[in-house]
Formats: C-alpha cells, structure tokens, sequence
C-alpha cells in the first residue's frame, strides 16, 4: 500500500472563516495539526476581510452557506477587491449543503475546491494542499475573476443523478477540477 505524500505547510499563512463557535474550535484545532506559520481565525467575513485587506494569505477556509447569505460576500473581496493581498490565495469552500447550485456557485465565484462537512482531517488537509500546491490557471476575465472553471472530460458510467439529492464529493470534486 503507498503512503500518501503530506505537502509541507509550515510555510503558509492560512485564514479560517467559521461562524458556529464550536466548529471554529475544531476546525482551529485540526488546522494546527497542519503546522501552518499562521492561522487567523475569524467568525464572520466582515472579520475576514479586515484581516485579508491587511496581510497576504495562502488559503482561506470559508464557511460556505450561500442561502444564509453567508461566503459569497467574502469571495468576492478575494477575487475582486484590489485591497485584497491575496488575490489569487487558494479557497477552500466548506459547507454542509453539496447541492449543484451552491457547489456552482461557489466555483464560479472563484473557489479553488469544495469540501462538503462533516468531513475528515485528511480531507481537509488534501483540499488545502490542492488549492496552494496545484491550482488550476488563474484567468482574469469581464465577469469572472478565479481559477479556470473549465475541467476536463471524464468518462461516465453511472447513472443520472442531476437533480437527486446532494451530490457526492467525487461529483464534486469532477466540478471543481480538481
């Protein structure tokens, strides 16, 4: 059996974006497991971007709830508000919904990956190295600012399942390119 290589993130300035006090502290705790060089913690996005306007970052975690009203403001801010310092920082969409319109949104708003919740600490740490250490192209375009929300083709060999119900995180993961 082959060993998965842990990327190193000592060297990465992570923000997290939580506003249940009690999944801030387990998600705080586990991100520290990663070693980061710093983590900036956060419970709303007015918060956040304070924060992302005064500092560069590599990755923002974002508590993804579109229908509370809550992640598209500060995706916006990353992608395309010029006091961002971390425009093209990876971005981390976590939520508890994986419905096809929250995970295109997300995408199309800029998000590098989509992790639905609850989900595990190598889960976590697999989607944080993809959006710093594997990135798709950065495009920079009238309407969209993020990486290329172009994926490839893949072969299909299941069923339909547009419309039923949550979709799987290989669904989502098939949206995100990554």
């Amino acid at each position: 059996m082959s060993r998965e290589t842990k990327r190193d993130l000592s060297g990465m300035d992570i923000v997290l974006v939580e506003e249940s006090s009690y999944l801030r502290s387990i998600l705080t705790q586990l991100v520290k497991t990663f070693q980061p060089k710093s983590l900036d913690v956060h419970h709303d996005e007015d918060s956040a971007i304070s924060r992302l306007a005064f500092a560069p970052t590599d990755c923002v975690l974002v508590d993804w709830r579109p229908e509370d009203g809550i992640g598209p403001k500060l995706m916006k801010f990353v992608r395309r508000n010029t006091a961002c310092h971390s425009p093209e920082a990876g971005v981390v969409s976590m939520a508890s919904v994986a419905s096809r319109d929250s995970v295109e949104l997300s995408r199309d708003l800029g998000s590098n990956v989509y992790l639905t919740k609850p989900f595990s600490a190598t889960d976590l740490r697999k989607k944080i190295e993809a959006s710093i250490f594997a990135p798709r192209n950065f495009v920079v375009a009238e309407g969209f600012v993020g990486p290329d929300r172009r994926h490839r083709k893949a072969s299909f060999d299941g069923g339909d399942r547009r419309g039923n119900g949550p979709l799987t995180q290989n669904e989502i993961d098939s949206m995100m390119a990554t």
